[in-house]
C-alpha cells in the first residue's frame, strides 16, 4: 500500500488551492485524485469572466483561473490521477480508490482534505409537483452541456432561481438562439450580483420575477409548459395568481 502525506480529493479550485498551500508549507508527499477527466473542475464549464480579482489581481474566465493553479501544480511536480473515483474513507486515513488504469486500490496517508465541490439541489428537493419529464435540468447541469459539451438543452427556457449562474445561464442560452421567457425567483430579491442582472437579463430585455415560484410541470415524455404563481410573505403559493 502507497503512503502519503495528504490525499486530497477533488481537483477543483479548492482542491488544487490546498495542494499548493500543503506543498509550500512543507509537505512533499501529496496526491490530488479527482473523478473527471480533467483538473479544475466547476471553473471549466464557467466561461464567463469574473475571476481571480483577489487570488490573481486580474479578472480571467472560470477556465484560465483554473489553468493558473494547475500550472502551479505541475511547477511543483504534486501528482495527481484523473478518472478516479474515491469508494471509501477508513477511520485510520486509508483511502481506497479506483479508476481504469490501476483497478481499485489503497492509500495511506497521515491527513485526508475533502475537496469534492457542492451538488445543486435536484428538482425533487424543491417539492413541485407534477410528472418528471424531459427537459428539465438544473443551471450547472445545463451549463456544462452548453459550454462544454456543444448540446443546447432547449430553444424555449423558464429559469427558477435568480443566483448568480441562473442569471449568466439566462444569457448564455440567450446567445445560443434560446428565448428565455423569465426568471423566477422565490425571494423578493435577487440571489445574484447586480451587475449580473443588468448584463444577463436587462440588457436582453429577460424579465425577472420576484416572489415567484414553479408550481406546477406539464409533459409526460417531455416537458411541455410549467404553471407560475406569485407566493407571499410565507414564500407559498398565492391562489390565482
Amino acid at each position: 500500500m502507497n503512503k502519503v502525506d495528504i490525499v486530497i480529493v477533488g481537483g477543483g479550485p479548492a482542491g488544487l488551492a490546498a495542494a499548493v498551500a500543503a506543498y509550500d508549507d512543507g509537505a512533499k508527499s501529496i496526491l490530488i485524485l479527482e473523478r473527471d477527466e480533467q483538473l479544475g473542475g466547476i471553473l471549466n464549464q464557467c466561461i464567463h469572466n469574473g475571476f481571480g480579482l483577489h487570488t490573481f489581481k486580474e479578472e480571467l474566465t472560470g477556465p484560465e483561473y483554473a489553468d493558473r493553479f494547475i500550472r502551479q501544480v505541475n511547477e511543483r511536480k504534486i501528482p495527481y490521477l484523473l478518472n478516479t473515483m474515491v469508494m471509501d474513507i477508513s477511520p485510520d486515513r486509508v483511502v481506497t480508490a479506483m479508476n481504469r488504469e490501476d483497478g481499485m486500490f489503497q492509500i495511506q496517508a497521515k491527513a485526508v482534505i475533502l475537496a469534492m465541490g457542492c451538488r445543486e439541489r435536484p428538482r425533487g428537493a424543491l417539492n413541485i409537483p407534477g410528472y418528471r419529464p424531459a427537459g428539465i435540468f438544473s443551471a450547472g447541469t445545463a451549463q456544462r452541456l452548453v459550454n462544454m459539451e456543444g448540446y443546447m438543452p432547449g430553444k424555449e427556457v423558464v429559469i427558477l432561481g435568480s443566483g448568480d449562474i441562473g442569471l449568466i445561464m439566462a444569457r448564455r442560452m440567450t446567445l445560443e438562439g434560446a428565448k428565455v421567457k423569465l426568471v423566477a425567483e422565490l425571494m423578493p430579491y435577487s440571489g445574484g450580483l447586480k451587475r449580473n442582472i443588468v448584463q444577463c437579463l436587462d440588457d436582453f430585455g429577460i424579465p425577472l420575477r420576484l416572489s415567484h415560484t414553479v408550481v406546477d410541470i406539464e409533459g409526460k415524455e417531455h416537458i411541455t409548459a410549467v404553471t407560475i404563481a406569485e407566493v407571499g410573505s410565507d414564500r407559498k403559493p398565492i391562489k390565482g395568481t
